[in-house]
């Protein structure tokens, strides 16, 4: 069933209730309210999602749906409430976190994912938001996860993409192309042990699907990438840009100079500053 068509069927009383709970979710009972956690039911499943309103929600312009990374660099979901507090400050845009958790199967949670952002890009289209006001934005493995929904077969109507420090090559072959991953190991939080352990636990070199290897769809969205100088993963989201600009896509690339992976959760002021800066132009 193609999105025009679900949108179209909005008449029955299932379709009716995500109406109302997207709508609930743009104009919260307590409008002082500077975050509220909401749950949906997604074929059965329940979603946590964390809602992060700016000073003013009477007129809200911009929504960003934010994936985040994971718990064993950052230790712990809770810790991106600073950082989604920050991004909503700077850019006036309301920001709806999927709280989710990594499942045994990479593609497991690439699907839930999907189907959540599918779920919310429905809704926020019923109650009339421009879908080029819609950000899709992403940090790590959350970045992997948006970079794979976005080259995916099934259509979503992404305009912009937010990839920061993005993990692209999870399968981890041909590291030698990627030469910050040794260079910076021994300088980031992120390690190779840390890298090689999520690959043991997550991921199916015979179904993943590299974003570097992949090839690109037509209507891929405009998109931001931002690395940190000593993250491993530089290389990777270099590498990245490189082959979306052959491909005439739409791609900024901003690496950030002694910035580690994660940067956004550290005491980094200036690397934040720069990275909200760059985040505030491209919306």
């Amino acid at each position: 069933m193609n999105l025009k068509t679900k949108i179209d069927d909005f008449g029955t009383e299932d379709t009716y209730k995500l109406y109302r709970t997207i709508y609930e979710i743009l104009h919260p009972t307590i409008s002082k309210k500077n975050i509220s956690n909401y749950k949906i039911i997604i074929q059965e499943n329940l979603i946590p999602l964390r809602i992060f309103y700016p000073k003013k929600i009477s007129k809200i312009d911009k929504i960003i749906i934010y994936i985040h990374g994971q718990t064993w660099i950052t230790n712990g979901r809770k810790n991106y409430t600073e950082v989604c507090s920050e991004i909503v400050k700077e850019t006036n845009s309301l920001l709806i976190a999927l709280d989710y958790e990594l499942k045994t199967k990479y593609e497991e949670t690439l699907k839930e994912c999907y189907e959540t952002i599918e779920y919310l890009y429905q809704g926020l289209e019923r109650i009339e938001i421009k879908k080029e006001n819609i950000i899709l934005m992403g940090d790590s493995i959350g970045a992997s996860i948006l970079a794979n929904i976005s080259m995916g077969e099934k259509n979503l109507p992404i305009e912009k993409l937010i990839l920061l420090y993005p993990a692209l090559n999870l399968s981890f072959e041909n590291i030698d192309q990627f030469p910050s991953i040794e260079q910076n190991n021994k300088l980031d939080l992120l390690t190779v042990k840390h890298l090689l352990t999520f690959k043991k636990k997550f991921i199916d070199k015979t179904t993943y699907k590299s974003p570097l290897q992949e090839k690109i769809k037509n209507n891929f969205p405009k998109t931001l990438m931002i690395t940190g100088d000593l993250d491993p993963l530089r290389d990777e989201g270099k590498e990245f840009y490189n082959k979306r600009k052959k491909d005439k896509i739409s791609i900024k690339y901003v690496n950030i100079k002694f910035a580690s992976h994660g940067f956004l959760n550290s005491k980094d002021e200036e690397s934040i500053e720069e990275c909200l800066k760059e985040i505030n132009k491209f919306i």
